[in-house]
């Protein structure tokens, strides 16, 4: 009988040959992709698509309001440095992605922005993913539109954050903008050349310097133990508190309010709707700064929050106002606020005490910017998720499921 060959017979061997070669391909791709992603991972800056933004003190907001009112810190300290990745919609993506979000939150820069939003820490608090449907310079009836839009009918809570900066204010400029009509929203973000680098303030020129030195921020703060620290302000976030309670409740900007957290309530699809009560920076601190400082001469330069002829809230002329009376009204507009949020069936989830609790030992904004830093996105996290720990939530039956 004749001997067969290899080379009579070579497909066997050379099949085995191919699909071994197969599966080590396969292999190392696999080895491959998951080193890319515990690379991205650890290293999230890696993962292309991202736009790195660097945040310093000079960057702060209220240099831009208030021209040569703000002396510059002797140093630019880094105060962020990170990559922003938006979703698919153009939202903030969050950092726990999920085919389905059991919270979704609507609000503005203060939801939109920091290295680590408040949504992330409150996703990891609760262990639960949490949609941000933030979006900086946003107000009440963009977030009407947000929610009409963008919620999904499987949410078990949907929060609005109000800011009482400027939210008020927010919904007057957009009836201004789009009349009695629907709002029609933007998400298309412009983003310019990142910076690599901490500039100098030679390198601001859209800061305004004082040859004299006559700035009237920061002002000084004492602390318990009696050291100080210095903090600037947006004084027209602080006139926004200037008001009586009376003046908010009769107004069109909180009739405004009421419609629209109305209908955020109808597009939840049943979901428990809560709003989150954001303070502004002046309404926490401001009780800590000194008085014989320049906060009498802020005091000297106020402004009344009143009613005009055609209902929306305004600012009467400069008027002097004593720290007393001031501070009587800093609670009026969340005072107002909760009960319009409570009687359209929200739950009031309000940051103030616990703010104000952190205040003599924890800054909780950045010093000159309106913003939170870490410690105040942190601390809205934990109050959030306590709360919401301790209120069971059940889905209106009318809706539950639609």
């Amino acid at each position: 009988m004749a001997r067969m060959t290899n080379s009579e017979h070579p497909a066997p061997a050379r099949r085995a040959s191919f699909l071994g070669t197969l599966v080590l391909i396969a292999a190392g791709t696999l080895a491959g992709l998951l080193l890319i992603v515990l690379l991205i991972r650890a290293f999230p800056s890696l993962e292309p698509g991202g736009q790195r933004f660097l945040f310093t003190d000079l960057d702060g907001d209220t240099f831009r309001h208030q021209p040569g009112q703000v002396r510059p810190p002797a140093e630019n300290r880094v105060l962020e440095d990170g990559v922003r990745y938006d979703d698919a919609d153009g939202f903030r993506r969050p950092a726990r992605t999920a085919d389905h979000y059991p919270i979704a939150v609507i609000g503005d820069s203060f939801t939109d922005g920091g290295q680590t939003p408040w949504t992330d820490l409150l996703a990891e608090a609760l262990d639960l993913p949490v949609r941000n449907l933030g979006w900086s310079g946003f107000g009440p009836l963009e977030y009407q539109a947000i929610a009409e839009q963008y919620l999904a009918d499987d949410h078990t809570w949907v929060l609005v954050a109000y800011f009482e900066g400027n939210d008020l204010s927010n919904i007057q400029t957009s009836r201004q903008r789009f009349g009695d009509g629907p709002v029609t929203l933007n998400l298309t973000k412009t983003f310019g050349a990142p910076v690599s680098s901490v500039r100098e303030l030679s390198d601001y020129n859209d800061i305004t310097i004082d040859p004299q030195e006559r700035y009237l921020y920061p002002l000084i703060h004492h602390r318990p133990d009696g050291s100080t620290f210095e903090v600037a302000y947006i004084s027209d976030y602080l006139w926004w508190l200037n008001g009586e309670a009376s003046t908010y409740a009769d107004s069109r900007n909180v009739r405004e309010l009421r419609a629209a957290l109305d209908a955020i309530r109808a597009a939840a699809n049943g979901a428990c709707v809560g709003l989150v009560y954001v303070p502004n920076k002046e309404h926490i601190y401001m009780p800590l700064a000194d008085p014989a400082g320049n906060r009498q001469y802020v005091l000297q330069n106020a402004r009344e929050l009143m009613l005009g002829a055609d209902g929306w809230l305004t600012h009467g002329d400069v008027a002097p106002v004593d720290w007393d009376t001031l501070a009587a009204r800093l609670d009026n507009q969340r005072d107002v606020v909760a009960q319009v949020a409570q009687d359209a069936g929200y739950a009031f989830i309000d940051l103030v005490p616990a703010f104000q609790a952190a205040a003599p030992q924890t800054l909780t904004y950045y010093p000159y910017d309106s913003h939170w830093n870490y410690e105040g996105h942190s601390l809205t996290a934990h109050t959030v998720s306590e709360y919401l720990k301790n209120t069971p939530c059940t889905k209106r039956p009318s809706q539950a499921g639609s």
